[in-house]
């Protein structure tokens, strides 16, 4: 009995989506530096595994996991200030990018995809390493921890992005790098991309459809050349 082949199935994509912290830029070991010097500075020592945990999530739930396991005698805005400050001095100091991210957000625009950004980051950071990298007015959609109730792992902000851009879940990649990204990105029922290059803390990003080091090999071309895995 002879068995006939089919060539595999365009995903036909549209619109891709990028995560920022671990995706454009590479900053979940300056966010782990500035909570473990602050709560140091308070008489606590974050563990690895909570550094672990908080990657990937909005500030929010991050002080508010922190806050519940490390008591600090000082009101909280003061102590999400405190960090939130430390953070973005450890960027200005030194702003880590992603291989390839502006040239593939480029590559991309010029191909004609939708492009987006959904990030636990606040609305300040997200803009401002968008100018950094030059590639800001590429993106139609940015959502930032505060426009969306929960945080990834739920896909609240995903779904938002979609209804936003008037994009289908399943004509849309998302490119992750941390476990409550990749799981809020297939929440959301979109194609997943894991950035393996920046996985600093192995979290497990297996659910991811692919996987890549980093974004120098992603053009618009790699895109189109997807097929169902």
């Amino acid at each position: 009995m002879s068995t006939t082949l089919h060539p595999p199935r365009e995903l036909g994509i549209e619109t891709v989506i990028f995560d920022l912290d671990g995706t454009l830029i590479d900053t979940e070991p300056a966010a782990a530096r500035a909570v473990e010097a602050c709560f140091g500075s308070w008489g606590h020592q974050v563990t690895h595994e909570d550094a672990v945990f908080v990657t990937g999530r909005t500030w929010e739930t991050a002080f508010e996991f922190l806050l519940g396991k490390y008591p600090v005698a000082q009101p909280g805005d003061e102590i999400r200030r405190t960090v939130i400050d430390r953070y973005r001095l450890e960027l200005q100091q030194k702003l880590d990018v992603v291989a390839g991210g502006a040239e593939c957000v480029r590559s991309l625009a010029a191909g004609g995809f939708r492009i987006g950004l959904v990030s636990g980051s606040f609305r300040r950071e997200i803009f401002w390493a968008l100018e950094q990298l030059g590639v800001r007015h590429h993106f139609e959609v940015v959502l930032g921890a505060e426009d969306y109730p929960r945080s990834k792992p739920a896909p609240d902000g995903y779904l938002k992005a979609f209804d936003l851009m008037g994009a289908q879940a399943q004509r849309t990649l998302i490119f992750e790098d941390s476990h409550p990204g990749v799981t809020s990105a297939l929440a959301a029922g979109a194609w997943v991309t894991a950035i393996a290059g920046t996985n600093h803390f192995a979290q497990d990003t297996s659910g991811a459809h692919w996987r890549v080091a980093d974004l120098r090999p992603v053009t618009a071309d790699w895109v189109r050349a997807l097929r169902f895995p």
